[in-house]
């Protein structure tokens, strides 16, 4: 290491006051700030409550760190440090800003654009990441999705890691005691059952990539489904007793197997890092192939091939795992009544990142898809939050359908908080572009009144007139009933 003397002067304090601050503050210790207006910089304080050690020497070992730690820039896929600011009595760490925050942040917020092409890019950011530092012996010590941070480009890279363990202590944002059993290698939590001192070591770290890998595949912590507050007695009795997380339908077999291989129980089975990242290539080639092949159905028994360098098992392979309709044949087959409902919801699926019918299409089966196995393992109200926030979005985007669905689960509660005033908003949306459901809905809600909505017979009785004259069963029984003319 580096003495004070060479601190100073290979390693020397930032001014803080030369970058402006912004408004952009994620969280009480971290702020974004320009330099010369346009380079953007994340700025984390530190401070004395964070360790026992005065903050002079907190500040100095830092800079002691942040000047080997630079020499990782080489690596696209580690944070970029640029020093250690002083700014008054304050003093910051400060790295490249990363736009979209932590990992878990940007798939909460962007679950539906994250495809399988995109998963496999986050995994080999990250495994190459891990790689990286493995190569300069580094071990991160705290795999997980809140240590993963993605830049407003989509690019992720690994966070909050350090040559020691008071670096990553104090430059970290919070304690993650909790969090960080979900990502725990067996052995580790033995020795904090036991209070034996079992060394962290790259096999350990292995074990946390491989339950990342399945977050990443799932876009939801792992042992998510365990009460906060009772996860560290619950993760430990799993983990005794050989537990393995469970795998949607749609997760590819050599990404099931990579976990696999990452999270064995015994840490002399674990899978290297090289071989996850081999494994990652393998798997991305061999979807980037599938991709190439046309994407509308092609019966593999015509013997039409679209590109003649495809071998015939691969085609084979493909159709039989990964065939995918347009979204026009993925209606008329979910419209059918013996279609393929799996194979329409694949196809949903798979259009939905660019596809705003297909999109609603997927949260129209997360509403009304008992029968999809994948959707079997939710729970009536997970499908609900899913489906209603997929209505919503699509609805705002002018589907007359997603408008009418979204009005439906406010005005019931399902999925979203009941908001009567805000349901007839979007029904009203849907009524206007035609929809005689929503007309329907609106009409009675104002012939009868009530669940917040003022009784307002004759708005009531011109909605159900409309309705009934886009002839709409229940409408026009209602208004026979109420002897309403149409």
């Amino acid at each position: 290491m580096i003495n004070l003397i060479d601190v100073e002067e290979k390693e020397p304090l930032l001014n803080g006051c030369q970058y402006i601050r912004t408004r952009k503050c994620p969280s009480k210790r971290i702020e974004k700030r320009l330099l010369n207006n346009y380079k953007e910089f994340c700025f984390k304080e530190f401070s004395n409550n964070i360790t026992s050690s005065p903050i002079e020497e907190c500040q100095i070992e830092i800079r002691r760190q942040v000047y080997y730690l630079k020499e990782l820039k080489k690596s696209d896929h580690i944070i970029k440090f640029f020093g250690v600011a002083q700014d008054n009595y304050k003093f910051y760490l400060v790295t490249e800003w990363m736009e979209n925050g932590n990992l878990y942040e940007y798939y909460t917020k962007f679950r539906y654009n994250i495809n399988w092409e995109t998963k496999i890019k986050i995994a080999l950011d990250v495994c190459c990441g891990i790689a990286y530092l493995h190569k300069h012996k580094i071990l991160h010590h705290n795999v997980q999705s809140a240590n993963v941070l993605v830049n407003g480009n989509n690019k992720v890279k690994l966070a909050n890691f350090g040559l020691s363990r008071k670096f990553s202590d104090i430059t970290r944002n919070i304690s993650h005691n909790l969090e960080n059993v979900r990502y725990m290698a067996p052995e580790k939590l033995e020795n904090c059952e036991k209070k034996k001192k079992v060394q962290y070591d790259t096999k350990c770290e292995i074990y946390s990539v491989g339950a990342l890998l399945w977050e990443i595949a799932e876009l939801k912590k792992p042992h998510s489904d365990i009460d906060r507050s009772e996860i560290l007695v619950n993760i430990r009795t799993r983990i005794r007793n050989r537990y393995r997380l469970p795998f949607s339908y749609e997760v590819p077999m050599e990404w099931i197997y990579i976990v696999s291989r990452a999270m064995e129980y015994e840490p002399e089975y674990r899978i290297s890092i090289s071989d996850i990242c081999r494994d990652l290539y393998k798997l991305s080639r061999k979807l980037s192939n599938a991709k190439s092949i046309s994407l509308s159905y092609v019966d593999p028994n015509s013997g039409f091939l679209p590109y003649n360098n495809v071998r015939v098992s691969t085609l084979n392979d493909y159709y039989r795992y990964n065939r995918i309709l347009s979204v026009d044949d993925a209606i008329h087959e979910h419209k059918s009544k013996n279609g393929n409902k799996q194979l329409a919801w694949q196809s949903f699926k798979y259009h939905s990142t660019n596809n705003d019918l297909a999109k609603y299409m997927v949260g129209y089966y997360y509403y009304h898809g008992e029968e999809i196995p994948e959707l079997q393992q939710l729970s009536k109200k997970e499908k609900f939050k899913i489906a209603a926030s997929i209505f919503e979005e699509t609805a705002d985007k002018g589907n007359p359908s997603a408008q009418l669905r979204y009005g439906i689960c406010l005005w019931k509660g399902e999925g979203v908080d009941a908001n009567s005033d805000k349901a007839l908003k979007y029904l009203k949306m849907a009524a206007n572009s035609g929809n005689s459901a929503a007309m329907f809905i609106i009409g009675k809600a104002y012939w009868n009144g009530g669940n917040g909505i003022e009784q307002d017979k004759n708005q009531g009785a011109e909605y159900l007139k409309i309705a009934a004259l886009n002839n709409h069963p229940s409408a026009k029984d209602v208004c026979y009933s109420n002897n309403i003319i149409f």
